[in-house]
């Protein structure tokens, strides 16, 4: 049988209360939210194809997930039909994970309802630089993740390099002791992505493509300066599932794990299901790219490729 990615996203809506220019979704191709009624659909036809064939990590993701409460805890109902499940994490800003309803936040709602881990995005330790980059007050990252910890809901300290933000290597050893001090299980640091095939033609795509080429910054001097600080490489991953990916696993000298990543955006082969996306019409892709990558039954793919 042919090998399915490692992980399925869910993308419960498109909607987003941050203003990143960098943002991935903004640049290739993005669903409006659709109604409930045939996303929960998809989710279930979806995840059960997806499970039977092996799959057990799942990443909730938006738009901006806590914008959708409602959905985010149908989703998770959902996924309680497979306790044995890896991993269900959720990408956030954060912004709203403090935010009380019924006399719980939204994290204890979440983590009640199945969440395993926060994925929260904190591009930068200075709030000042953190809400640039968001484009919004993103709220204070030390309050959210002590909320995060005392409630035990384990978090991942997610950043994207970019000038403004975190551009040198001292950056980002400062940026690891900040993630460690605010109790972070680990950290993942990202190039600004690269993405082809794209509308050049189409003006917001060109801005955000523009901001990315005037912001990149290399990771390689990153890692390079990092190795002779005394960090320590423990991995490596490279140009895996039809994906121009390379992803390395590091340790600081206090034994705090982070990963690096760079990765192409446009270049993969659908074929080889770099990635399974519930998008927010309960349509299943097999890429980012556009509706041409439309997966009709992951079980019919599979069972054709054996």
């Amino acid at each position: 049988m042919a090998r399915i990615p490692e992980q399925i996203d869910i993308m419960v809506n498109s909607e987003c209360n941050a203003r990143c220019q960098m943002c991935v979704q903004e640049i290739t191709w993005k669903v409006s939210t659709g109604e409930q009624d045939p996303f929960m659909k998809g989710v279930a036809t979806n995840m059960r194809e997806f499970y039977d064939a092996g799959g057990r990590r799942v990443i909730i993701t938006g738009g901006e997930p806590t914008l959708r409460p409602t959905r985010v805890c149908s989703v998770l109902e959902e996924l309680s039909h497979y306790p044995d499940l890896q991993l269900v994490a959720m990408y956030t800003n954060g912004s709203r994970l403090l935010k009380e309803t019924d006399g719980e936040t939204l994290a204890q709602q979440f983590k009640k309802a199945g969440l395993q881990y926060i994925d929260l995005s904190v591009h930068h330790y200075d709030p000042t630089r953190n809400n640039r980059i968001f484009g919004i007050n993103i709220g204070k990252t030390q309050v959210t993740s002590k909320h995060l910890s005392d409630i035990g809901l384990p978090a991942r300290f997610c950043a994207t390099l970019q000038r403004g933000g975190l551009e040198t290597v001292e950056d980002v050893i400062t940026y690891l002791d900040f993630a460690q001090h605010c109790g972070a299980r680990d950290a993942y640091l990202r190039e600004l992505f690269r993405i082809h095939n794209v509308d050049f033609n189409n003006g917001a795509t060109r801005g955000h493509l523009e901001y990315i080429d005037f912001n990149f910054v290399p990771l390689r001097s990153i890692i390079d300066g990092l190795k002779a600080s005394g960090l320590v490489q423990l991995g490596q991953r490279t140009n895996f599932q039809g994906r121009e990916k390379n992803e390395l696993a590091f340790e600081t000298k206090d034994g705090f794990p982070f990963y690096t990543s760079q990765l192409e955006i446009g270049k993969e082969r659908a074929e080889e299901l770099p990635y399974l996306v519930i998008m927010p019409n309960g349509n299943l892709y097999s890429t980012w790219m556009g509706e041409r990558h439309r997966v009709n039954s992951l079980k019919d793919l599979l069972g054709s490729k054996k």
